[in-house]
């Protein structure tokens, strides 16, 4: 693969982060609950490091060098569960607004998912291939945490993928 094709699939997903951004900020303000509302302000500010991570890569590159991809300390994302679960002991309303906003959430990260794959399957080094795993980790991890999120306001007794009860009990 040649510099420009590794340059324009480097351009192409700090442009999906910022677009990702701008959807998680416009859902915060949109959702009614607290909780929800912080979940998308937290899954915003982890757009914008893979946004910075991305640009980082990508000056690097285009100043002649290799993409070099730094050591990135275990996730945010699982420190919002208890509070999800504190809130979720309050019985907090929310409303079907907020269903069709987190299933808009969920729809964005699937394709981040699958895009980040795609470029996984494109990587051109070790280093690449490890960036943009990474990528594919921290997409999943934000869906699976929007899913808790539509899984309480349903009541479908799932809490993080596991069934809470069932109708024998």
């Amino acid at each position: 693969m040649d510099k420009d094709q590794k340059v324009k699939i480097i351009e192409t997903a700090i442009e999906a982060e910022k677009e990702t951004l701008r959807t998680y900020i416009k859902s915060a303000i949109k959702i009614s609950n607290s909780t929800g509302k912080n979940m998308f302000l937290k899954l915003s500010l982890d757009e914008l490091n893979h946004r910075e991570l991305l640009e980082k890569v990508l000056k690097t590159m285009l100043e002649g060098g290799t993409c070099t991809f730094p050591e990135i300390q275990k996730s945010e994302v699982i420190k919002i569960v208890p509070d999800l679960e504190s809130e979720i002991e309050k019985k907090s309303y929310l409303g079907e607004d907020d269903l069709t906003v987190l299933r808009l959430a969920q729809t964005v990260e699937k394709n981040g998912i699958e895009y980040y794959k795609e470029c996984m399957r494109k990587s051109w080094d070790d280093e690449s291939k490890k960036m943009f795993s990474y990528l594919v980790k921290m997409e999943e991890e934000h869906y699976s945490l929007i899913q808790t999120q539509i899984d309480y306001i349903e009541g479908t007794g799932y809490w993080l993928g596991i069934r809470e009860f069932t109708l024998d009990d």
